[in-house]
C-alpha cells in the first residue's frame, strides 16, 4: 500500500477564477465537481454542462468527454447514447495527445487519463469494453493522487474483482483514503461495504 499518495482536492472559487480566464483543465474540474459532487459541490448538472461546455469551446478534450458522458447517462439532458458516442469518438484522439503532452506532469496528466480509463471501462465511442486497461489507468491516476480514482479503486475495481483480483483490504484502503480527503460519495460508499468489510477482512 502506498503512503505517499497525496489526493488531489480544489477550491471551488478558485477553480471558478482560472475557468473565467480561460483555464481549461479548471473548466474540466469545475464540470466534474458539479457532475459528481466533488471539492464540495452540491450536484447541479445544469452548472456541469455549463462548465463542460465552456471548456469544450477552448479545445478541452477532457470536458468535450464530459459533454459525451452527460449524454450517455442521461446527466442533466435527455440520453442520446448515439449524439454520446459521436462526441467520445471525436474527443479520443485529443485525449491521446493531451495524454502525451503532459508527460512531464503526472499529476496533470491524470486527468485526460482517467477519461481515457471510463473509455475502456464503459466502451465509450468505438472503443471495446477492456476492464483489465481500464483498471491500469484508472490505477495509474490514482497513484498520481487522482480522487475520483481513489474512489473507483476502491468502491469498484478492488471490492467486484472489475480487471483485477478482488481484494477487499485494499478496497478499504483506497475507499477510506477517498473518505478522508472530503468524497461525499465515498463517505456514503464506506458505509454500505462497512459491514462486508468488518466480517470479511482478517484483522
Amino acid at each position: 500500500m502506498d503512503n505517499s499518495i497525496k489526493p488531489m482536492t480544489f477550491d471551488l472559487k478558485d477553480l471558478e477564477g482560472k475557468a473565467k480566464n480561460g483555464d481549461k483543465l479548471a473548466c474540466y474540474i469545475l464540470g466534474r465537481s458539479y457532475d459528481s459532487e466533488e471539492n464540495g459541490a452540491e450536484q447541479s448538472y445544469e452548472k456541469a454542462m455549463y462548465w463542460y461546455e465552456k471548456g469544450k469551446e477552448l479545445g478541452d478534450p477532457c470536458c468535450t468527454y464530459g459533454v459525451g458522458a452527460c449524454y450517455y447517462f442521461g446527466d442533466g439532458v435527455e440520453q442520446d447514447k448515439e449524439k454520446a458516442k459521436q462526441i467520445h469518438i471525436n474527443a479520443y484522439k485529443p485525449l491521446l495527445e493531451l495524454i502525451e503532452k503532459e508527460k512531464e506532469n503526472p499529476r496533470k496528466q491524470s486527468f485526460p487519463k482517467f477519461c481515457l480509463g471510463t473509455y475502456y471501462y464503459f466502451g465509450f465511442g468505438d472503443i471495446e469494453r477492456d476492464e483489465k486497461k481500464a483498471f491500469e489507468l484508472i490505477h495509474a491516476c490514482a497513484m498520481q493522487g487522482h480522487l475520483p480514482a481513489i474512489y473507483d479503486l476502491g468502491a469498484n475495481f478492488y471490492y467486484n474483482g472489475v480487471g483485477t483480483e478482488k481484494n477487499l483490504r485494499l478496497s478499504e484502503y483506497y475507499l477510506k483514503m477517498a473518505v478522508d480527503a472530503g468524497l461525499q460519495r465515498a463517505k456514503v460508499k464506506f458505509e454500505q461495504y462497512k459491514d462486508t468489510y468488518e466480517s470479511e477482512i482478517e484483522k
